[in-house]
């Protein structure tokens, strides 16, 4: 019996887990917005102790939000396994297996993955990644290198 090639593990790209700092920015935007006052109290009112506005209402839609974000930043990703490469964004994904697949395109920062019928954006890829991604194609994309970490250089001093 000839060995079986074995297929390397799934590699997924995602977005950094700092990403979800801007949820908690929008949070904390959103929560004022969301339980705050819609009535205008004057000055004398305040004075005399007349009780703060805190109503919920139609505006905790704001809450929202926030919390389509952060399922926008879960839920976004680039598998890449031994069949293809599946593409995950917040509405919906697309798998592409690799007889499919022409080749791989960088336009800046985008990787894209070329098709006979146009290209698809892999969000959170990068140039470093295609080293890894060229490998768990099993030799139907061409052998690319990892990157070579380039160091800072040298402060002299003066």
């Amino acid at each position: 019996m000839p060995p079986q090639s074995e297929s390397p593990d799934p590699i997924v790209l995602r977005l950094p887990r700092t990403a979800y700092l801007a949820v908690v920015i929008l949070l904390l935007g959103a929560v004022p917005l969301a339980f705050g006052s819609s009535d205008y109290r004057s000055i004398d009112d305040v004075a005399h102790g007349a009780p703060a506005g805190f109503t919920v209402g139609w505006r905790l839609v704001f809450l929202l939000i926030p919390i389509a974000v952060a399922v926008a930043i879960a839920r976004t990703a680039t598998i890449v396994d031994g069949t293809g490469i599946r593409v995950r964004a917040l509405l919906g994904s697309r798998q592409m297996n690799w007889d499919e697949i022409r080749g791989l395109s960088v336009n800046g920062r985008s990787v894209y993955a070329v098709l006979g019928d146009g290209a698809v954006r892999l969000p959170c890829a990068r140039l470093a990644h295609l080293g890894a991604i060229s490998r768990t194609s099993q030799g139907r994309l061409p052998e690319l290198g990892d990157p070579v970490p380039k160091p800072a250089p040298a402060r002299r001093r003066r």
